[in-house]
């Protein structure tokens, strides 16, 4: 008859809830095998400590480590390459790049200095256009004076004409009057 201690029912226990999938902790260990807490808690950490050894990886063997080196040589100097490459590509495009700013830098200067010289030939202009208005306006009013004057002499003359006119006619029909009275004593 074989005689079961509590530490090896909670080994069995512990081996038992691993096979099953069950996380392996003291309170199954406990559960499982009937023993004390403290016995179940030596078990679970016993088991967990061997199985977590069990997974760790073993050490690389030599012709494994010395295969792996020439490969990570060679990946290294491809990879290398191709960085190599794209630097001297993005080099290249940055030179562009570069250029192209500076093309663009000086066709907005001269796009400004023709923005400039259009302002003020612009400013040149409305300031002549202001200076002959003006002078069309100054010179419209002098006209207008002008006219005005030569219409009041005018006006004047005819005033003077038109009394004259009057005066004559008046004479005229005294005259006239006086004419017919003769005649109307001579008959």
């Amino acid at each position: 008859m074989t005689v079961s201690t509590p530490e090896v029912k909670a080994a069995g226990a512990a081996e038992a809830l691993a096979a099953e999938g069950v996380a392996v902790t003291a309170r199954a260990v406990r559960e499982r095998s009937g023993v004390r807490m403290a016995i179940a808690a030596d078990a679970a950490r016993s088991w967990n400590e061997r199985e977590a050894e069990q997974r760790e990886a073993p050490a690389i063997p030599e012709a494994v480590q010395a295969r792996f080196d020439a490969l990570w040589r060679e990946a290294f100097t491809a990879a290398r390459k191709e960085f190599d490459e794209a630097v001297a590509g993005w080099k290249a495009k940055l030179q562009r790049a570069d250029e192209e700013r500076d093309q663009l830098t000086v066709a907005v200067e001269e796009a400004e200095k023709e923005c400039e010289r259009i302002d003020t030939a612009a400013q040149a202009a409305a300031e002549q256009s202001a200076k002959d208005l003006a002078d069309a306006q100054a010179k419209a009013a002098a006209d207008l004076k002008e006219q005005a004057s030569l219409l009041a002499d005018e006006r004047s003359r005819a005033d003077k004409a038109e009394g004259a006119l009057a005066a004559i006619s008046a004479e005229r029909d005294r005259l006239l009057n006086e004419v017919a009275e003769l005649r109307k004593t001579r008959k």
